[in-house]
């Protein structure tokens, strides 16, 4: 499921990292922020699990009764995952 919200992101990296320039947020947050813009900026399509990279970018994940899971990102956007 990390492979799949990450490739999410690498996707739709322009709306992102747009959306993360723009927001007004605090110290903490445009550090993190700039964190996820550096990790992304160059990234392309994961094809396996990088553990390393999971921890950077993952707060959290949320399984719910059948297919769906949401993934919290640490930067506090969510990308929702179904399994087909």
């Amino acid at each position: 499921m990390f492979v799949e919200a990450f490739n999410t992101l690498i996707e739709n990296k322009d709306y992102f990292i747009d959306k993360w320039r723009l927001e007004d947020r605090d110290v903490l947050k445009k550090y993190k922020v700039g964190q996820f813009i550096k990790i992304i900026e160059n990234a392309e399509r994961l094809e396996e699990f990088d553990i390393y990279l999971y921890y950077k970018v993952i707060e959290k994940m949320t399984v719910y009764q059948g297919n769906k899971i949401i993934v919290n990102l640490l930067d506090g956007n969510e990308v929702e995952v179904v399994i087909e």
